[in-house]
């Protein structure tokens, strides 16, 4: 009998060319590590025309380039890389979109725009929400993110952005309450005297649900920093079959899982109910959705002051029209794209 600790036993690797090499793995061998595997979950040539929530991977030509790829998928690399960032989103712990979350190598224009798009500070939260553009169907994290890659501002769908999240459904928060502390970085409401921070969390456009790659996020895709044994960390790495243990944690793969010293026997492939949407969107007090024509602010009223001119939004967080075309401080719309001024 095998030990719980089974490693893949690689049959071949057909080099395409000097760039990769793509690995092929018999998928007898996954179904032999002692864990309750899923073939009509997990493998290419069982599942059929499943819908993305009833798979654990993909099997699609563009999942050698997310790094997503099933175990016995023709088109996985030796390797796979992940190249973007699996954004969550909505009420769900691993629903999640894939966002371009860094800069060109060779982007040279001011430093402060690279070091939001990696790191945002949320200051700013409008210019903060993920847009897609959806000309080149790419998204990306934030505003930042879309101007270091060139994408042109008049394509970007920005996301809805609900914030503040609500505790007891006695409390009443409008957008008239929330004010930023500079000591803390952080945007927030006084409450009995006290300072609460926002928590926001984004949702995807409807419009743009087909245009967008889902993926699976909170998921632990590396192993434990203290696992010495490289066969087990270059599995892990190599390909996506998304499994849960025993207190819901859930991992790319088994062998992701097992360099983390789980037990194999504890695991699962990660269930569709997940993802199932049963209620609203956000159990938040306040929903922001810029794309509207008819206002911007969800389930708020405005006064006659806060009414903006054509091609501007109303920004609850500054309290002002502003023009979210080229909405970053300090750039304006030059030949279609955001410039310094």
């Amino acid at each position: 009998m095998r030990g719980q600790y089974f490693h893949f036993n690689v049959l071949f690797v057909v080099c395409l060319s000097s760039l990769y090499c793509v690995l092929t793995v018999d998928y007898e061998d996954l179904q032999r590590l002692e864990f309750q595997n899923c073939p009509l979950k997990n493998s290419c040539s069982r599942m059929g025309a499943t819908d993305f929530y009833e798979r654990v991977c993909e099997c699609d030509p563009a999942c050698r380039n997310f790094g997503d790829c099933c175990a016995d998928s023709g088109m996985r690399l030796a390797r796979q890389t992940r190249p973007q960032k699996c954004l969550n989103y909505g009420n769900f712990t691993h629903q999640g979109a894939y966002v371009i979350s860094s800069c060109p190598t060779n982007y040279a224009s001011p430093v402060e725009v690279r070091q939001q798009c990696q790191h945002d500070n949320f200051s700013d939260p409008i210019v903060s929400i993920p847009v897609t553009d959806t000309l080149n169907r790419k998204t990306y994290l934030n505003r930042y993110c879309a101007l270091c890659n060139n994408a042109s501002p008049t394509n970007l769908t920005t996301w809805l952005m609900s914030a503040c999240k609500v505790y007891d459904s006695s409390t009443r928060v409008s957008w008239a309450d929330i004010h930023y502390r500079s000591d803390a970085n952080k945007w927030g409401v006084n409450r009995e005297g006290r300072f609460e921070a926002c928590d926001f969390m984004f949702d995807m456009p409807p419009s743009v649900s087909r245009i967008v790659r889902p993926c699976r996020a909170n998921i632990v895709s590396t192993c434990h920093p203290s696992w010495t044994r490289q066969n087990y960390v270059r599995d892990c790495a190599s390909y996506m079959t998304v499994v849960t243990d025993a207190r819901n944690v859930a991992y790319r793969n088994p062998h992701c899982a097992m360099c983390n010293n789980v037990p194999v026997t504890e695991l699962m492939c990660l269930s569709s109910s997940v993802f199932l949407r049963k209620s609203k969107p956000f159990s938040f007090a306040l929903l922001l959705d810029v794309n509207r024509s008819d206002g911007d602010v969800v389930g708020s009223t405005r006064s006659a002051s806060e009414t903006c001119p054509n091609g501007q939004k109303y920004d609850p967080f500054f309290k002002k029209c502003r023009t979210l075309v080229c909405a970053l401080p300090g750039y304006t719309m030059v030949d279609g794209r955001c410039v310094k001024q």
